[in-house]
Formats: structure tokens, sequence, C-alpha cells
């Protein structure tokens, strides 16, 4: 079968309920969302699940817990406290996922040991809601900087509760050709999330805040990535994660319907190699 597309409202203008009918009637059955969106309404959080609800969008993932692993014994007591709390209302909005982005901050530590540990702890905190962590190497990170070193943590880890998130922007931005998918394990990839990009002296922070572009809109290999994903047995979400300041100046439908229609290519290819089998 095919896997669910997925659309983060942080591409789109507006309050949370405009975002969520232009995903829906763009065609997304899920979305990604951020704390602020289960805020957005004066009422809180249960307006956001009513809209959910009413839409008929899944939510494929929280984001996002933030510069965790690796950070000093004096700040782990507050930052363990906030992943806590994010995870809670992952429970309640019912996601299955919340995001974990590598570490960017210059103090951050990276020895393997001490990131194995600070990973397990958040996995076991995860399963024992019923959720997984979904672990994100950033390009400008200063230790988790590649799905490579990524993946060898998640390994190390070995929990059904901590998984890769594979944001091939992150590698493409990097100059990678290629992600190598045969040697990512299926029950080792948690969340897939896909954009594009054109060349620029811009530097990577800047391209991946303001000028992600939608795929088939830029130059990275994703023609060869859809076709690997489409036969490596990852069951989970494909979401369409887009940071734009021009899309934000945009009617959020144009934008959501964009999205979907730079999917069509995956889709049909999917649909393909689903019929094949």
């Amino acid at each position: 079968m095919m896997n669910r597309l997925a659309f983060t409202t942080a591409t789109l203008s507006g309050d949370f309920a405009t975002k969520a009918r232009a995903i829906r009637a763009a065609g997304f059955t899920a979305t990604e969302l951020w704390g602020r969106d289960l805020f957005d309404h004066y009422e809180g959080p249960e307006i956001a699940l009513r809209t959910l609800e009413d839409e008929g969008l899944a939510v494929a993932a929280l984001q996002a817990i933030r510069h965790f692993e690796g950070c000093s014994s004096q700040e782990r007591p507050r930052k363990l406290d906030i992943a806590r709390r994010i995870m809670d209302l992952a429970t309640l909005i019912g996601a299955p996922l919340v995001t974990l982005a590598a570490n960017t901050q210059s103090s951050a530590r990276g020895d393997t040991a001490l990131l194995v540990e600070d990973l397990g702890q958040l996995a076991e905190e995860a399963a024992g809601r019923g959720l997984r962590i979904a672990y994100e190497p950033i390009a400008w990170a200063p230790h988790v900087c590649d799905w490579q070193r990524g993946l060898a943590l998640v390994t190390a880890v070995d929990s059904p509760a901590l998984g890769l998130q594979l944001d091939v922007f992150h590698a493409f931005v990097q100059g990678q050709a290629r992600v190598a998918l045969e040697t990512i394990a299926p029950r080792h990839l948690a969340l897939v999330e896909v954009s594009d990009l054109a060349q620029t002296r811009l530097s990577p922070l800047e391209v991946s805040r303001g000028y992600r572009l939608f795929p088939g809109e830029g130059q990275a290999p994703l023609d060869g990535f859809f076709t690997d994903l489409a036969s490596h047995g990852y069951a989970g979400d494909v979401v369409v994660e887009i940071f734009n300041s021009a899309y934000l100046a945009q009617p959020p439908e144009a934008v959501a319907r964009r999205g979907w229609e730079s999917m069509r290519r995956w889709r049909d290819m999917a649909a393909t190699e689903g019929s094949s089998h």
C-alpha cells in the first residue's frame, strides 16, 4: 500500500482551522502539527481537536523536542520536563510520533555513549505513553548532522520507541547525491519528510528556514529517492514539509493544492510499485 501523505501546517498562513481545511481539501488525510497549532484558539486545544475531527485529519507527528541529547547536566532536568510535556500533548491529540531535532547548540556534547543514554531515556518516556520518538539529524548541528550518524545512534539504542526521522533536505543540502535507504531497516525509520531546494550560496540554515521548495521545483535528486522508497518497506507517513516565506504570503488553499500536486509523480510511482506486487 502507498504511504499516507501528510502536510505540515508550518507551510501555510492563517489560523489552524483555515490550515486544516486547506490541507484536507487539497487531498491530504494527515497533517504534521506544531505546538502553537494546539493553542491557536483562545479556548485552547479542545478547538484544535474538534477541527481535526471535523476535517477528518489524522496527526502524523507533533513537532518538536529540541536541544535535548548531549545537553549539560544542569540543563537536563528542565529539558526532560519540557520533553515530557510535549509527549503528553502528543498523547492528547493522538499523535503516534513526537519529533526530536538534533541538538544544534554549540554547547552540545557529542560523546556517543552520552547521546545513546539521552536518547534511550527519551525512548523509555515515549514507550510509557505508547509513543515513538522520531530523531532528526540537522545539517548544521555540531554532532548529528547527517542521517548516517543519526541511524547509528538509533541502532545503538535499539528501542521500538525510537526511530530515525529522515528529512531528505538535510542530506541533499549537504550535497549528498543519494540516501542509501537499503542500509536503513524499516523498523528504524520512523518518519520521512520531503522538500526540494535550488542551488544557492545561502547557508543550509537560511535555505531550510525560508527557501525550501516543493518536490520537483528544485534540483534535489528526489526521483531516485522516491524510487528507492517505493521498494524499501517503509510503512509510515511521508510528510511534505516546506518552510518558505513566499508561501506564507499566498492563499493557503492554493499552497496546499500545490503541495498535493507536487507529489503526483510519487503517488503514481507508489501506485505502480504496489500493483506489481
